[in-house]
């Protein structure tokens, strides 16, 4: 079975502060932002026939040292599956989540949210993120289907 490659942007807005002093009310509006604006990350990962994943949000816990994605999925086929989350590369680490419990969804599910977790510290960079999950049919384990998620961030400098 071949691994399906699937690019996904996550656009990210940066701001010359240095230059703060000259904003204009609007660029300040802008930066600030209003209530709706401060949703975090949502990224949709994939939405076909079979299958639905988006990232909810990414949040670090300082405490453990943890990195946080919330994501929520679908399962859109005729049959139960599971979720095997399997090698992360965040830049340069990389994480094994393969001995982990799968996540379970039913045939034709709703949209079911979850969390997944990596040893990372907020310091540490994360620009480019490949995420490898299998999906096996949850009766006899075999795959179904392999999915590399390579999501880069892309910076748009707005003023």
């Amino acid at each position: 079975m071949t691994k399906e490659i699937i690019n996904v942007v996550l656009p990210m807005k940066t701001y010359d502060t240095t230059k703060m002093d000259s904003w204009t009310k609007e660029q300040w509006r802008e930066f600030v932002g209003e209530e709706k604006d401060h949703v975090g990350i949502q990224l949709l990962l994939i939405n076909d026939n079979d299958f639905y994943l988006k990232i909810m949000g990414i949040y670090f816990d300082e405490a453990s040292e943890e990195m946080f994605f919330s994501f929520d999925a679908q399962n859109k086929l005729e049959r139960n599956i599971n979720l095997q989350f399997c090698q992360w590369t965040i830049d340069e680490s990389i994480f094994n989540l393969s001995h982990e419990k799968p996540q379970y969804l039913e045939k034709f599910s709703g949209v079911r949210g979850f969390q997944k977790c990596v040893k990372r510290t907020y310091l540490e960079e994360w620009d480019n993120t490949t995420i490898e999950i299998k999906i096996l049919d949850a009766e006899t384990n075999l795959n179904i289907r392999k999915l590399e998620l390579q999501i880069n961030k892309h910076f748009t400098q707005v003023f």
